[in-house]
């Protein structure tokens, strides 16, 4: 095919291709069409739930004036870049979209991003309750990376409070390892 690529004329592949790099996207370029990828490339450019929840309304209404199709398609989108959410949230968001809710949907970004904010929280003082058991662990020697790794792998802060009172007492790794049931981890 390529040494017959004259039959082809315009319609062979030439494989030139322009990068588009979104974070350098102009806001105000993107705006000026819309277009399904102008839509996605104008909610890409928003990185956090803050800047979801404070232009919604604007993106909202863009969206509700695209082809049935394209918006469709946005949605599918949506709904990939949302994957994080549970099932029950992503469904809420797509319907409140597809309704083109604004309110509704505002209320949905804000309510979720409180409720990231703390699961933030949670995880920053799971994390941190780990490494205080590690830095006292230290204390009495050289924990192995199994101990370790099992401590920071704990994600429940009242197991990690009682082992933190308990590395606070122990005498040397093994007793900890031995008071907590860590004894098997080495």
């Amino acid at each position: 095919m390529i040494d017959k690529a004259e039959l082809f004329g315009s319609c062979v592949v030439d494989f030139e291709y322009v990068l588009v790099s979104v974070k350098e996207l102009d806001i105000m370029q993107i705006k000026q069409s819309n277009t399904l990828v102008d839509n996605i490339l104008l909610a890409d450019k928003k990185r956090t739930r803050k800047e979801w929840t404070d232009n919604i309304a604007e993106l909202l209404q863009r969206i509700r004036e695209m082809e049935t199709e394209d918006l469709n398609e946005w949605i599918a989108w949506f709904s990939n870049a949302i994957r994080k959410l549970n099932e029950e949230e992503r469904s809420i968001l797509i319907e409140q979209i597809k309704k083109g809710d604004v309110n509704s949907m505002c209320s949905s970004f804000e309510r979720l991003l409180m409720k990231e904010n703390a699961q933030g929280r949670k995880e920053g003082k799971i994390e941190g309750k780990a490494e205080d058991i590690i830095e006292l662990l230290e204390e009495l020697g050289e924990p192995s990376d199994t101990l370790r790794k099992r401590i920071m792998e704990q994600k429940d802060i009242k197991v990690l409070s009682r082992w933190l009172k308990t590395a606070a007492r122990s005498e040397s790794i093994e007793a900890f390892e031995e008071s907590v049931g860590l004894v098997q981890m080495q």
